[in-house]
């Protein structure tokens, strides 16, 4: 193939071949009940990040903060099975995928500041009990 820049033939050719030999890829951005911004792509390369383009990855680049209020992320695009698919951070992303990001409520944030409910108080009160001397219960008549 030729590129003739008089005429611009083959231009288009030689932009997709650019783009394949630099390992470039174009991540769309989706917000919520909104259609993709199909204008203003991430553009992800080999050299930003781990040298991978994942979801984590594209929400750094995206902002810091994001990746401390991430939940999860939907993706639409050839790197899901079924589109959209939710995916978490280590997702690969393949060229012209879309994400939505999902961020955590102000419930699951404080659940996951304070971590799990391990069972170490009475149902109803604050009461601390050692859950390794509580009695079995014997099973019930049937």
């Amino acid at each position: 193939q030729f590129v003739r820049l008089g005429h611009n033939w083959n231009l288009d050719g030689l932009l997709e071949r650019v783009w394949q030999e630099l390992d470039l890829k174009r991540i769309y951005t989706k917000k919520h009940r909104l259609y993709p911004d199909f204008n203003d792509p991430l553009v992800m390369t080999a050299q930003r990040g781990d040298k991978t383009a994942t979801v984590e990855n594209a929400v750094a680049m995206l902002h810091k903060s994001l990746l401390d209020d991430f939940k999860a992320a939907m993706v639409w695009g050839s790197s899901v099975k079924a589109s959209p698919q939710v995916c978490g951070l280590k997702h690969e992303l393949q060229d012209e995928d879309v994400i939505q990001i999902l961020k955590m409520t102000p419930a699951e944030k404080a659940r996951r500041a304070h971590g799990k409910k391990t069972g170490t108080t009475l149902a109803g009160t604050n009461n601390v009990v050692d859950p390794k001397t509580v009695k079995e219960r014997a099973p019930l008549k049937t």
